[in-house]
């Protein structure tokens, strides 16, 4: 039997990364509800190239749309999605969810605290 038949799969034996900082956890996807949502109430909308439009919905609006009983109480989860348009076909063509992003620059905050300025600072002159 030649040699090229008994290769087998590479198996990792290390953790991943980002599972090691929790980066990764269960996460409700975006439905196509809250995609059109977004497509509708947007107040950030960046033009680029060819015809596409970077769409997102800023916290003050759906904060303002939920006192007019537009959105639910949930729909602080909006504020985490972007969508880009395109408006020569009418159709989305990509959906980025930064919710992950945002718990784990939440999570990092302490750490990233410990690192001022003001922890650097001697407690007391030496004599």
């Amino acid at each position: 039997m030649p040699a090229a038949a008994k290769v087998t799969a590479f198996r990792r034996t290390y953790a991943d990364p980002v599972f090691l900082f929790d980066a990764r956890r269960p996460l409700v996807p975006a439905s196509a509800e809250m995609i059109d949502q977004v497509i509708t109430h947007a107040d950030v909308a960046v033009r680029q190239s060819g015809g596409r439009l970077k769409l997102r919905i800023s916290a003050g609006m759906i904060e303002t749309l939920q006192a007019q009983g537009k959105l639910g109480p949930d729909a602080h989860r909006l504020a985490d999605l972007t969508v880009i348009w395109d408006e020569a076909e009418g159709q989305v063509l990509t959906v980025r969810d930064d919710a992950r992003l945002r718990d784990a620059a939440a999570r990092w905050a302490d750490w990233d605290a410990l690192f001022d300025e003001e922890s650097f600072r001697p407690v007391s002159a030496a004599a």
